[in-house]
């Protein structure tokens, strides 16, 4: 694969911005698997002696090369560039990368099965959990949205997809179909919130409705507090927080979940790399699929990143990733809607299967019925 014109124009720009400092290439979880140096990398892909498809589908996407770069120099939008590249030229190239696992995960997502919505009439919010928690549990996702009923005297739930998997990989027009289905529903409600427990959902509707207000569940839970008998819950219990590195700038989110911990009783425990330089935890960019090593590695490099023994997301699907590693993986959810983890009966959350996950998404989804 060749780089298009524009993209070898903006890596030579990059390339002589570069000062070599290696502050990217420390904190990237990929850059050392392709060269020694940014530097050297960007050399080996004007030189054309590098996979360009492969080093552009091992891109996490996390965009913490951009934050470390005292030079402001966007790999991610390079890497990003070429993933479009690949699809608009040679998309069957991208078929043993995982696409078609991309593909089979949105065409189920936005089949009649998993993608219903209840109570939108006359509703001015509207609940979206996400496919990674409904995938995980219905109780969470029901008990989640009957707290914000009580707080919203209107308030609907929808499972549609944010389509995020899809532009992920870089395939614009897919991803303009199937978030235009997401789009023309909550327009044609006149939806003017909607409340997301994904951080991911946050990013790409943020991104692309920008009429609409988007506010994370945790701003809410923060703000109406807690219930009153889980005050103190986990009083003296330690727990390690990993931000998500699709919400990395956005500090109203890291301190809405370290609010509500505090409330919880919970002894916070911060990562080295936090907040707005938090590490990716490995399935970021769908990378996951596209290079399973690679994710593999870099799930078990970042749990490893903390000597404490429990690590509480506020993402799903870094849960998910996290269960890789040797440590106690929690949702924040799951300390105040999971009886288990309100009981002190489970301390983890546990691997499930894909077709597991697919049966608990179509009960939770049974839910808007």
């Amino acid at each position: 694969m060749k780089l298009s014109k524009k993209i070898i124009n903006k890596v030579m720009e990059d390339k002589d911005k570069c000062i070599d400092c290696k502050l990217c290439f420390n904190n990237c979880p990929m850059m050392k698997e392709f060269s020694n140096s940014p530097r050297e990398l960007m050399t080996k892909m004007l030189e054309d002696s590098i996979d360009l498809s492969e080093i552009s589908y091992s891109c996490m996407l996390c965009d913490l090369c951009t934050q470390k770069c005292p030079k402001g120099i966007d790999l991610k939008s390079t890497f990003y560039n070429i993933r479009k590249d690949v699809i608009s030229n040679d998309k069957k190239s991208v078929k043993d990368k995982g696409y078609n696992v991309v593909r089979f995960h949105q065409i189920n997502s936005f089949s009649p099965l998993f993608s219903k919505s209840k109570n939108l009439k006359n509703s001015k919010t509207v609940f979206l959990p996400g496919c990674s928690l409904s995938s995980y549990s219905q109780d969470i996702v029901l008990k989640t949205y009957k707290y914000l009923s009580t707080h919203y005297e209107n308030i609907g739930i929808t499972f549609k997809c944010c389509s995020k998997p899809t532009i992920a990989m870089g395939d614009i027009e897919k991803f303009n179909k199937y978030y235009s289905s997401l789009e023309k529903e909550l327009y044609d409600e006149n939806i003017e919130e909607i409340i997301v427990a994904c951080p991911n959902c946050y990013n790409t509707i943020s991104k692309n409705s920008k009429d609409i207000k988007v506010t994370s569940v945790y701003e809410v839970i923060e703000k109406f507090g807690i219930p009153n008998e889980l005050k103190n819950n986990y009083k003296n219990l330690d727990f390690a927080v990993h931000d998500s590195c699709s919400v990395r700038n956005q500090s109203n989110i890291h301190e809405s979940v370290r609010n509500i911990l505090r409330q919880l009783g919970a002894n916070i425990i911060e990562f080295k790399n936090n907040r707005e330089n938090t590490v990716c935890c490995g399935a970021g960019g769908m990378v996951g699929v596209t290079n399973r090593n690679l994710a593999l590695k870099q799930m078990k490099n970042r749990g490893s990143e903390t000597n404490y023994k429990n690590i509480v997301c506020y993402c799903e699907s870094c849960c998910e990733s996290l269960l890789n590693c040797d440590k106690n993986i929690l949702h924040t959810l799951d300390l105040l809607f999971n009886e288990n983890f309100i009981n002190h009966k489970k301390i983890t959350q546990s691997k499930s299967s894909t077709i597991d996950k697919w049966k608990m998404r179509y009960k939770t989804a049974k839910l808007s019925k």
